[in-house]
């Protein structure tokens, strides 16, 4: 063969390779199809509006860093121009925002998370169909042309009532409720920040969201004092308690611990941990008829009268871990938290060894709930233990290495009750005996908190599924909450159609047309989802928005894509 020959495929010209113009535009038909089809149908894409998710999914935000202790936090805007005062979810510093006449910080607004939906599992049901804690998309029984989004929490058939914060179940053709306990990845998603001690605070912070812009306080403050940090209680030994690193400086030194505390100087109080969400800030609201304006609480959205005003909620359920680093000595690092009058405590030896152990206040001494046994490898470790719906964890690493069980920390519903008139703050402490360690990034979470008062009235009927009001689920019904308890319009607060000439207030979430009839016939129950009104799971973000370009200075417009937040949604 003619080594100079072409192949028929070589001499074919560029031109005869092209597509005619026909075929060309008819792939990209294709393919816009073929996406319509897959937005549509399987994977629809959703931008998040509102913040009643947060701080799992954001809506409308700006970020902005906290000019007494650094922590960089997201703020919501639930309405145009955004909140007139900002508050830090980890020192409570509250600064003012620039208003007309009002110097004060700039926000920058960003939009929402988009994300996308499994929109198809649903519709096949059975094990693909909705599971309790899955963050769902559905259309909004107030507003069809709306889909709203928020975490599944009632299934049908179920009774559901909330307690404390924590939800209780009864299931179908059962009589005994039951807690409803947080799957691994829900509950990772539920842990809020309540104290960061990568960024303690400068100077203790002082409520003023009471107070008016003329500088007149319209409502008594919720807090005077607060100042988030770690004091020793005795056997010495710590230092460093005043920078960001916690130091057990000798190895022969005995048991000596410290604690959390938020109260004044020289306190050794228990800190405060409550239900505090920075992303949603005051807003100005009227105070009486007359038109004088002053701010409301960040719980708060009836604006129409400061009687609807809503404390924060204490929370008992919490999660203190740090990065541990051993030096010297053959001891241990012990971490504690309580719940009530129990007591719990998980230590870290140095040969890696960790337990858990248990002590009531009324029956002193405590007893083992467990071991495990590693290797640390003369490595730092993350160390943390947490109580949540009842169940205490151990984690290194983030691996759960002990976990409590349902014989050694039994629990009913009546129980949970009479635990929670205690009032008791949870008593969060650090140990240490016989080693030099460092502790770093240690942190304080607190669990999500399921309010129970929110936009309600002397004359407003208690909202559904709350203590002594439970609902009870159809058979082709679920129930939804919004991470932001106290910012979530949640289905226990829906409103049934008014009756005629009856004055609906605009804070009110009617009942729209098309599950009017429904409820008319009784086959519909108010603050309840029907199953042929959900529409997918939301599992990724896929857009998070925008990073700030210089987050000193907030003028500058955020235009870097903040590809660091995509993410799966748990």
């Amino acid at each position: 063969m003619n080594a100079n020959a072409k192949t028929p495929l070589a001499a074919t010209t560029a031109a005869e390779l092209k597509e005619p113009l026909p075929a060309q535009l008819a792939s990209f038909v294709e393919l816009f199809v073929w996406l319509l089809v897959l937005r549509g149908f399987f994977l629809p894409l959703f931008i998040i509006p509102t913040g009643s998710m947060a701080e799992t999914l954001a809506g409308a935000y700006a970020t902005h860093t906290c000019r007494n202790c650094g922590f960089e936090q997201q703020i919501g805007f639930h309405m145009p121009g955004g909140p007139a005062m900002v508050e830090c979810p980890n020192c409570r510093w509250q600064e003012r925002t620039v208003r007309p006449n009002t110097p004060g910080i700039v926000l920058n607004e960003k939009a929402g998370d988009r994300i996308v939906v499994h929109g198809w599992p649903y519709v096949f049901g059975g094990e693909l169909g909705p599971r309790r804690w899955e963050v769902v998309v559905f259309r909004n029984p107030n507003d069809p042309q709306q889909n709203y989004i928020k975490r599944l929490i009632g299934l049908p058939g179920e009774t559901i009532e909330i307690i404390d914060g924590d939800i209780w179940v009864t299931p179908p053709g059962a009589s005994t409720p039951e807690l409803a306990r947080k799957t691994t990845a829900a509950q990772d998603a539920l842990w809020f920040n309540q104290y960061d001690h990568d960024y303690p605070p400068r100077l203790p912070s002082v409520d003023n969201s009471g107070v008016d812009p003329a500088g007149r306080r319209v409502r008594p403050p919720m807090w005077l004092y607060f100042k988030p940090r770690w004091v020793s209680l005795s056997g010495g030994g710590w230092s460093g308690l005043e920078t960001r690193v916690l130091q057990f400086g000798e190895k022969d030194r005995g048991f000596s611990q410290v604690q959390f505390t938020t109260g004044p100087e020289k306190t050794t109080d228990p800190g405060e941990i409550t239900d505090i969400y920075g992303y949603n800030g005051y807003y100005f609201g009227r105070a009486n008829p007359q038109g004088r304006e002053f701010e409301t609480g960040p719980l708060k959205r009836n604006l129409g009268s400061p009687d609807f005003d809503t404390q924060y909620h204490a929370t008992t359920d919490v999660r203190v871990s740090a990065d541990v680093e051993f030096a010297d000595g053959a001891g241990f690092v012990e971490l504690s938290v309580s719940k009530c009058n129990d007591l719990f405590y998980a230590r870290l030896y140095r040969d890696g060894r960790v337990t858990l152990e248990h002590e009531n206040r009324n029956q002193p001494g405590r007893e083992p709930w467990g071991e495990a046994r590693g290797s640390l490898n003369g490595k730092p470790v993350r160390f943390g233990l947490g109580h949540a719906d009842y169940q205490v964890i151990v984690e290194v690493d983030g691996v759960a290495k002990i976990a409590s069980n349902g014989s050694q920390y039994p629990i009913t519903q009546q129980v949970a009750r009479d635990r929670a008139k205690l009032g008791l703050r949870p008593v969060i402490r650090i140990a240490a005996q016989d080693v030099r360690a460092k502790l770093s990034h240690v942190r304080i979470d607190r669990d999500g908190y399921y309010a129970s008062d929110l936009n309600r009235g002397p004359d407003d009927p208690p909202p559904q599924a709350i203590d002594g009001h439970p609902i009870k689920l159809r058979d082709d019904a679920y129930l939804v909450f919004g991470d932001n308890s106290t910012q979530s319009l949640d289905a226990r607060y829906w409103q049934p159609p008014p009756a005629p000439r009856q004055v609906v207030k605009p804070t009110d979430a009617v009942l729209a047309f098309h599950l009017q009839d429904r409820y008319r016939r009784g086959v519909y129950t108010i603050g309840t989802v029907p199953a042929d009104q959900m529409i997918g799971q939301a599992f990724f973000v896929y857009w998070p928005g925008f990073m700030p370009v210089a987050p000193s200075n907030p003028r500058i417009w955020d235009v870097l894509p903040d590809f660091g937040r995509i993410r799966w949604i748990r």
